[in-house]
């Protein structure tokens, strides 16, 4: 019993060890993007989400707007490379992004803040290479250029799904466009 009690204390160590690297890791990243509410940024160790000032994700999440975007954008590029540099850590090497700047203006500090995210796509393709896949959603083309950027362009003549036709902007009602009668 008590050479059980020691190999999983070790693994508890080990996976402290793990979790604070974790942590780390998302606390650089976060604060590299310089964005002005960010002081501390850490992995809470019971519920293995983000806390930023303090604050739990549950809060960071109901904020919405930048806050939320930029916390889950950095947890999950935290969270991929992690899982691609530690082979014990099990999360999938496919990272789906949707807006990833949606949250941001324009102004020259957004646009920044945009080109350091991606910026950071860039860097884990070029460190990963096939290794991940990165699948971004944007309705504006990436602020930095590279070769590591695929760039597939939907419209009426390309449709998302092939083979089936879009019949075309004057034969729909967008949902946005439809009242509550």
């Amino acid at each position: 019993m008590n050479k059980d009690i020691k190999e999983k204390s070790e693994q508890l160590k080990a996976n402290q060890t793990l979790l604070g690297d974790l942590s780390a890791e998302f606390n650089r990243l976060l604060t590299s993007w310089n964005l002005p509410w960010v002081d501390t940024a850490v992995i809470d160790r019971d519920t293995y989400l983000p806390v930023v000032n303090g604050r739990p994700f549950e809060t960071l999440q109901a904020s919405g707007g930048g806050i939320a975007t930029s916390v889950n954008l950095a947890y999950s590029l935290t969270l991929l490379a992690f899982g691609l540099d530690h082979s014990d850590v099990l999360v999938p090497s496919l990272l789906v992004i949707d807006s990833p700047r949606k949250a941001f203006g324009n102004n020259a500090s957004d646009r920044q803040r945009a080109a350091e995210i991606y910026s950071r796509f860039r860097t884990l393709a070029d460190a990963y290479g096939e290794r991940l896949q990165l699948i971004i959603a944007d309705n504006d083309p990436p602020p930095i250029t590279s070769d590591s950027f695929g760039k597939v362009e939907f419209d009426y003549e390309n449709p998302m799904v092939p083979g089936v036709d879009h019949p075309g902007p004057d034969q729909v009602t967008r949902i946005e466009s439809q009242s509550d009668s």
